[in-house]
């Protein structure tokens, strides 16, 4: 008998504890919906780019997140200013919800104790520690394209043309790069072609001709392809790099993004075992002196190809475009006369 009374008594604790705790939904009443993605700066509301670009200014933009519930939407970004790490919600206005610090950024952190020193590593080191991650996947089919225009760092636009000069040891190279009045449609895209000439000295060693198309919403460049023409001794020895968007599991990667953020990481070329070149944005301030003249408040990138571990730096001028590829430095730029 007492074993029966103390298994009731426990059934009822159960229930009460369950009622304390829980609130059942009545018939008809409705749940609202909640979801959460990773997107883009450039999948977000016009509006709400803009407060997320005067938010971090200077800083760094680490994350942004797009949260559903019902019928509402918000933003929340974290970010990195000033050595401290922010998390901030924005509503679908670009309206700014909520700001919580998060703590300083790992590398500010003063030592203290070994004991603290742990602590903090769990709490807000360990998210920092993983292998850099670059965006692959831009959106492209549902994206608006045009096969001229213009952003801050990059021009589209027949008859454009850069020079770039310089020294390779003992070797002089020359690259023209030339906006041609020539499309290539690549899918559902109409790209332009552009025309990359490369010699070493006075012999022609290289021809591609790229094809990018530029998002209208965004200003974002895309790059979809190249076919490529290696020389030797004057004669077509060659085909290396050439990948075209949608062959062979190739997708279109992002050559210049429209709105620049220290920081950015992008695949510049999705080609699986061919080319899969990408870039980090590692300062917007950079000022650079070439033989066409001296430019502010340039674009410097670092590029690297995982498939053979080569790096290199690249400058982009406001306005001009590649203003030093490596060893090379713009000599000359503008439209060419007709």
């Amino acid at each position: 008998m007492k074993k029966v009374l103390l298994l009731v008594a426990v059934a009822a604790a159960c229930v009460l504890a369950q009622s304390a705790f829980y609130v059942p939904v009545s018939a008809g009443e409705k749940v609202e919906k909640f979801y959460e993605k990773k997107v883009t700066i450039d999948q977000v509301p016009r509006r709400v780019k803009r407060a997320i670009l005067k938010a971090v200014g200077d800083g760094r933009l680490v994350d942004i997140s797009e949260i559903t519930q019902g019928n509402k939407k918000t933003y929340e970004i974290e970010m990195i200013v000033d050595g401290k790490e922010w998390d901030v919600v924005f509503d679908a206005k670009g309206k700014e919800l909520k700001r919580t610090f998060e703590g300083l950024k790992p590398e500010k952190v003063e030592k203290k104790t070994a004991t603290a020193k742990k602590k903090k590593k769990t709490a807000t080191t360990k998210k920092k520690m993983k292998k850099k991650e670059y965006q692959k996947f831009f959106d492209i089919e549902n994206r608006k394209f045009t096969s001229k225009g213009k952003n801050r760092f990059f021009i589209l636009m027949p008859g454009y043309r850069l020079v770039l000069e310089g020294k390779e040891g003992r070797h002089t190279v020359k690259m023209e790069i030339v906006v041609t009045d020539r499309t290539k449609k690549i899918g559902d895209v109409e790209t332009r072609v552009v025309e990359e000439r490369e010699s070493v000295d006075g012999k022609l060693v290289e021809i591609s001709k790229n094809f990018f198309a530029m998002c209208k919403d965004t200003k974002s460049v895309f790059y979809f392809g190249e076919e490529v023409d290696i020389y030797k001794d004057g004669k077509v020895a060659g085909h290396e790099g050439a990948w075209i968007a949608g062959e062979n599991g190739a997708k279109a990667g992002m050559m210049m993004p429209g709105e620049a953020m220290l920081g950015a990481r992008y695949y510049q070329e999705v080609a699986p075992k061919i080319a899969m070149d990408r870039a980090e944005i590692v300062d917007l301030n950079t000022t650079l002196t070439t033989p066409a003249g001296k430019f502010r408040r340039c674009l410097k990138s670092q590029e690297e190809n995982p498939l053979d571990g080569e790096q290199e730096f690249k400058i982009h001028a406001p306005g001009i475009g590649l203003v030093q590829d490596e060893n090379l430095l713009l000599t000359k730029c503008g439209y060419e006369k007709e």
